[in-house]
């Protein structure tokens, strides 16, 4: 079964009789893909509870249809009336779109008091790839820095021991903000859940401040993962079961799971041929020439007006193979491939 089956088996039982898992995890990180602008308040607002906020999403077609959105609506129609999650506390909830970032989160109080804070994962804006395409040399990026802020000022003197994830990109600013917190707001952390998310440049992940928080972190992937695949990450990640191929296992409502959590596969060999290879050549490209591909590849989209994932054609990717030619051979291939399984999924 995937979150939504794992949400009725357990509708009857709050996190005292049945405790959190690693499934809870999942399902909680996707919630900040949903758009709750005027129904959930932000700092120093009103909390509501996730049942009614679910009514008055149903009430908004506009912001319940997408990538990941129709599926997570779906979700919380599933949540809403359930003993486990209707009375999850929602606030805080913070949404910045702009030039220069694709940014989204928001806090959860659990009805066994502790505290779950998601950070949204790349939607289908041309913005939120550009974000997740520099990291491959930049470090931290603008929403990076955002999911520090946001953790400081979310938790503020609140007592409560809390758990931090995302899936996707969220997974990643969930690792960002457990580096940049507070060292008291740090202790408060129980366990910090990359789900499938991309990961850091080498030299970040040798530092001081990531080896003190990294034995909290939680990595989970399907087995046949691409975006969890990229830059330097957990080596002792789990691997999930999951429906479909290729990069269609990145939708976390394809993931398996039994009554207990996920259940456990051994990743694709496709995919581990890509967390060496790519993450290697990426290291052996120079900084300036990493940001030229990047930029050239950004800039195919913005010159023909292209500002969402959904209205890239076969003829920008055939473009931008061409753009490619300086690139060594094998380097090419890597990243084309790359592009065209995500992209064109």
């Amino acid at each position: 079964m995937n979150v939504l089956g794992f949400i009725k088996a357990h509708k009857d039982e709050d996190f005292n009789t049945f405790k959190f898992n690693e499934v809870d995890n999942l399902i909680l990180s996707l919630i900040p893909y949903i758009d709750f602008t005027d129904i959930v308040n932000g700092f120093k607002g009103k909390k509501i509870t996730l049942s009614e906020a679910t009514q008055k999403l149903a009430k908004r077609k506009d912001i319940i249809e997408g990538f990941f959105v129709t599926n997570t609506f779906k979700m919380l129609k599933a949540m809403m009336n359930t003993k486990r999650y209707g009375d999850i506390l929602l606030y805080n909830y913070m949404k910045v779109v702009n030039s220069e970032m694709q940014f989204s989160a928001i806090t959860m109080l659990l009805n066994d008091k502790s505290i779950y804070i998601a950070y949204a994962g790349t939607d289908t804006s041309i913005i939120g790839w550009e974000e997740d395409f520099k990291m491959t040399y930049l470090y931290p990026g603008v929403s990076q820095k955002y999911a520090g802020v946001y953790f400081n000022k979310a938790l503020g003197i609140i007592p409560h021991k809390v758990r931090i994830g995302g899936h996707s990109k969220g997974g990643n600013l969930a690792i960002c903000a457990a580096i940049n917190a507070k060292w008291i707001h740090q202790r408060k952390i129980r366990a910090i859940y990359n789900n499938d998310g991309p990961g850091f440049l080498r030299e970040q992940v040798r530092s001081k401040e990531y080896k003190r928080i990294q034995n909290k972190i939680k990595m989970y992937v399907p087995v046949h993962s691409i975006i969890g695949m990229i830059l330097y990450h957990e080596k002792d990640y789990i691997v999930v079961k999951a429906k479909n191929l290729g990069i269609l296992q990145h939708d976390a409502f394809n993931w398996q799971c039994n009554n207990d959590g996920f259940i456990r596969a051994k990743l694709n060999k496709r995919s581990k041929v890509l967390e060496d290879k790519l993450t290697k050549k990426l290291e052996e490209l120079p900084i300036n020439k990493r940001i030229k591909v990047v930029n050239d590849l950004f800039m195919i989209f913005k010159n023909n007006n292209i500002k969402d994932t959904k209205d890239i054609k076969i003829r920008e990717i055939f473009k931008l193979i061409k753009d490619f030619k300086e690139l060594d051979k094998e380097t090419q291939n890597i990243l084309i491939e790359l592009i065209i399984t995500i992209f064109l999924k």
